[in-house]
């Protein structure tokens, strides 16, 4: 598993209904004793409750917007451990640079500014996303549409990055290609969330190993 660093602070996001690997299970056999039956239940029993609570343990995403460089903010992935619910634990398993629009901060511009704060449904993830010469390619969520402080619905919104839709990167052209990241410029984008190649692929690995996540909070 991936290094991790860790951040002790506090939950109140619902968790997402999602299953880690638990520990094997090692079977109790049937024994002839009265007194033995009673304690292979209840340790079974303390097992499987651990378990279940391992499995409401999730993942969210956290996009924190840099006011003084939109195309120089952070998006984390945070874990947030339920195996005792009374006292959860969260914390970054890792963070990457990011942006979010082309450098306007108007939440209501469409296909210009960064993305309004609020909490965003994460609708699907895409290995090979062909979104064409105009659109998103490659490694990619979906977000849920939503709407600016004025009311104007931000729909057709992505965590993404410039690759071809293979993942592959694109030849140089001399110019500012959508299917190669040629710099820091391509951190901006047409309101959606944007990393470089290799970054959004790290957040990619983490599926395997972690809970996927289904909400991103924006802030």
């Amino acid at each position: 598993m991936h290094n991790v660093k860790r951040v002790r602070c506090a939950v109140t996001m619902a968790a997402a209904g999602l299953v880690l690997s638990g520990t094997a299970i090692t079977a109790v056999a049937a024994d002839s004793s009265s007194a033995t039956a009673p304690k292979a239940a209840a340790a079974t029993g303390t097992h499987s409750a651990d378990v279940a609570a391992a499995g409401r343990s999730y993942t969210y995403l956290m996009f924190k917007k840099n006011s003084r460089n939109p195309s120089n903010s952070r998006l984390s992935l945070v874990y947030v451990n339920m195996n005792n619910p009374d006292h959860p634990h969260s914390y970054t398993v890792n963070s990457w640079r990011a942006g979010s629009g082309n450098g306007s901060k108007d939440t209501c511009a469409r296909n210009r500014g960064w993305l309004p704060n609020g909490e965003y449904a994460i609708k699907a993830f895409y290995d090979h996303h062909n979104g064409g010469s105009h659109g998103v390619n490659g490694v990619s969520w979906l977000l849920s549409n939503h709407k600016c402080h004025s009311g104007t619905w931000r729909t057709d919104l992505f965590i993404h990055s410039e690759m071809r839709p293979n993942g592959t990167q694109g030849p140089r052209t001399g110019g500012d290609s959508p299917y190669r990241w040629d710099g820091n410029g391509d951190y901006k984008s047409n309101g959606c969330i944007k990393l470089k190649p290799s970054d959004i692929r790290e957040l990619k690995g983490y599926r395997s190993g972690y809970p996927k996540p289904t909400r991103l909070f924006v802030s």
